[in-house]
């Protein structure tokens, strides 16, 4: 992948990619520009086979301070349909990010505000500083967070919803940890480590599996399968028994022993062996 982006910054490291967000000055506030980028890189990073996690952070103080306001400015100028052109970019991005096959996990510190928390609202996880801060800031300036609210939704109680929406007050990882938009709480300072140990936690899994339940967890959650769809599901099953990983899980099971099933780890920081004695389902 090019690293040629203005606005965002990709690393790839073994089967882990990072992507930054880069306006720092700005607390990295979203722009029409760097959502293209992130259109993009987010092309290309699902089409790369060897990925397994997707990495979302903030270069600077904050992780995103919301919509850059100056992208509303001359809105009066344009047309109901041109503004709806402009807006829907953010909400396909978002899509995109949320269907991404690789594991994505946010990584938030510092403030996360309005379309920030929709960022990290529509990965798979979200890792958070103990101070960052976070605020659904859109009904304090005569607007609703329409294009976040179906991923926050996914996340957030209806109460929960309408005390912070409704309100635009400001909240903090330990709360929004209990209410479920925040999953795992960093110490200050350390969510590299956190990071790297979150992704330990995955050591017994075979990307190739992960990647075919996280698909078939989200069509779950959007009722495209459902109780009655037995024979859809009994197939998936029957694809993933004789399937190559599946079929070195079944026997590394079968005969009492350890076969690694993959490498999760960037740079090869000692995972991927999977213990058979302690595997069933």
């Amino acid at each position: 992948m090019k690293n040629d982006f203005r606005y965002i910054e990709i690393h790839l490291d073994g089967p882990l990619a990072r992507i930054n967000l880069d306006r720092p000055e700005q607390n990295n506030a979203l722009t029409l520009d760097m959502i293209a980028e992130l259109d993009k890189a987010l092309d290309e990073i699902s089409e790369m086979e060897e990925l397994l996690f997707v990495v979302l952070s903030g270069n600077g103080r904050s992780f995103c301070a919301g919509v850059d306001l100056n992208w509303f400015s001359g809105a009066e100028e344009r047309s109901l349909e041109e503004n709806a052109a402009q807006y829907k970019q953010l909400a396909d991005v978002l899509l995109k990010l949320f269907q991404l096959p690789q594991i994505t996990i946010a990584n938030v510190h510092g403030n996360v505000f309005g379309g920030g928390i929709g960022l990290m609202a529509a990965c798979d996880f979200v890792l958070a500083e103990a101070n960052a801060r976070f605020m659904f800031s859109e009904v304090k300036l005569g607007l609703l967070p329409a294009i976040i609210l179906p991923f926050v939704a996914k996340r957030l109680s209806v109460q929960n919803l309408r005390k912070w929406i409704l309100t635009g007050s400001l909240f903090h990882t330990q709360e929004a940890g209990r209410a479920g938009l925040v999953d795992v709480v960093c110490s200050d300072g350390q969510p590299e480590n956190t990071l790297l140990e979150f992704i330990a936690s995955f050591d017994m899994a075979a990307p190739s599996a992960v990647k075919m339940t996280k698909k078939m967890i989200n069509q779950v959650a959007n009722g495209k399968v459902g109780l009655t769809d037995t024979e859809l599901t009994a197939t998936i099953l029957a694809e993933a028994v004789l399937s190559h990983n599946g079929q070195i899980g079944i026997h590394a099971f079968l005969e009492k022993r350890k076969k690694p099933l993959s490498n999760l780890s960037p740079k090869g920081k000692g995972l991927g062996n999977t213990d058979s004695e302690n595997l069933n389902i």
